[in-house]
């Protein structure tokens, strides 16, 4: 799959990743990184696995409150 939501979601991945080793804690993503990674795997064809980092953000779901003023 190579559309924008894709990208989009690349994007607030890492900036998960870098914002929380920029405070030396532990990654927890944001409401939008859930958001876009529930919209691609909605839309993911059944015939390939999702990414990595799409694997990463679903087992991060339902573990933490999520804050909704990012």
């Amino acid at each position: 799959m190579g559309d924008a939501r894709l990208w989009a979601f690349e994007q607030n991945y890492h900036a998960d990743h870098m914002n929380a080793a920029i405070h030396c804690s532990p990654v927890k993503f944001s409401p939008l990184t859930f958001r876009l990674c529930d919209e691609l795997f909605e839309a993911w064809p059944d015939d390939e696995d999702i990414t990595s980092e799409m694997g990463e953000v679903r087992s991060h779901q339902g573990k933490y409150d999520l804050d909704m003023g990012r």
